[in-house]
């Protein structure tokens, strides 16, 4: 792990190693999802899937080509994660960010106003820290979270 050094005027932060096993590159504020199954390692990442949604790891902190090692950020203020708005309900900051299946992206969860769905495990990594608003065709674009994923 990394940990950013001290520093008053900037977040604190705090990276792990990964290695990309998903078969194509990631971008800068993507989500990734440790590798499960009989691969697991720890290390391994790959792009989230319905099966081990619940295995975030992070956002990758630059991009990372496939079959290579990069970083992920695990804590603190990230103003570039990967969000793709939702076409019926608007993103609220202080609203919880979910990982999306088949997807590099995050969305808030249309379930409830606080963006909470108790009804999985997926809840809690990633807060917004801002606004946007629903999309007829919804494009990922960079926003401002807080990650817990430590």
């Amino acid at each position: 792990m990394i940990f950013q050094r001290v520093n008053r005027t900037d977040a604190e932060k705090v990276f792990t190693v990964v290695y990309n096993a998903s078969g194509g590159a990631f971008t800068t504020g993507q989500v990734l999802q440790y590798d499960v199954g009989t691969s697991a390692d720890g290390i391994r990442v790959t792009t989230p899937a319905a099966a081990g949604l619940s295995a975030f790891c992070g956002l990758a902190s630059a991009g990372i080509a496939n079959a290579a090692y990069g970083l992920a950020q695990v804590y603190g203020y990230c103003s570039t994660a990967s969000v793709k708005p939702d076409i019926t309900t608007a993103l609220v900051a202080g609203v919880i960010m979910k990982p999306v299946d088949a997807s590099a992206d995050l969305s808030c969860a249309a379930s409830s106003p606080d963006g909470i769905d108790a009804s999985d495990g997926r809840m809690g990594f990633i807060v917004a820290m801002q606004t946007n608003t629903t999309m007829t065709t919804p494009l990922a674009s960079a926003h401002k979270v807080f990650i817990r994923a430590l």
